[in-house]
């Protein structure tokens, strides 16, 4: 059984609006104080159940990787950083945009246009970054068949599971979900190869939500 769990970082300062009222696109400033309390919650429960994953892999942005070494620490395990699992890369040449503008731009993702666009130059389009997660995940979890690996991510990355192993369609994924600060969501694909000579059976194994936002540890005054 391969078991990936994808937990969302704690709450960081990128998730709150900056002084002048626009969205902040980067997180160099890393977790708030509830978040880096969020991340050792999840710590501590962790280590009281006992979880010992094979491997620890995180997104190489500042809030992912403060969630990751705050957790890590506890469960005495070094984390790989890896870029392929970030957030929608905003670019380096945009720090950030308008609430009017970054609606819009969202409106139009939703109604099945701009997926090619991009905010910036140098920012990833919608297109790219679903294919670049779909392709991680994918990558991930062939290469640790038959362990359990923590993935310190993002909700993006969270949504963008269910299309990919569940074939929940995108529009619903993205407005039906939210997805909590440091919860788990847990996949489950039983390495079970003989399966694929079933009639009807689909070409790769079936992926299994074993959970979704999980967030147990957290007390009322850490959620978001």
């Amino acid at each position: 059984m391969t078991k990936l769990w994808l937990i969302r970082h704690g709450e960081a300062h990128v998730n709150h609006l900056a002084a002048d009222g626009s969205y902040q696109l980067h997180d160099e400033h890393g977790l708030t104080e509830r978040g880096v309390e969020q991340a050792v919650a999840l710590g501590r429960r962790l280590v009281a159940e006992g979880v010992k994953p094979d491997a620890v892999i995180c997104s190489s942005f500042e809030r992912a990787c403060q969630t990751a070494n705050i957790v890590c620490e506890q469960l005495g395990i070094e984390p790989k950083l890896s870029d392929e699992v970030q957030e929608w890369r905003p670019g380096t040449d945009l720090s950030t945009i308008a609430v009017a503008e970054a609606e819009a731009s969202w409106r139009r993702i939703l109604a099945g246009e701009d997926h090619d666009a991009r905010l910036s130059p140098q920012s990833e389009s919608h297109r790219e970054f679903c294919a670049r997660v779909d392709k991680a995940l994918a990558e991930i979890a062939d290469a640790h068949l038959g362990t359990t690996v923590l993935v310190f991510t993002h909700g993006g990355v969270v949504d963008r599971s269910f299309v990919s192993f569940l074939g929940v369609p995108a529009r619903k994924a993205l407005l039906g979900l939210r997805t909590k600060h440091t919860s788990i969501t847990e996949w489950q694909r039983p390495d079970l190869p003989h399966l694929r000579d079933w009639p009807d059976s689909p070409d790769e194994p079936t992926w299994v939500l074993a959970r979704y936002n999980d967030a147990a540890h957290l007390e009322p005054h850490q959620q978001a």
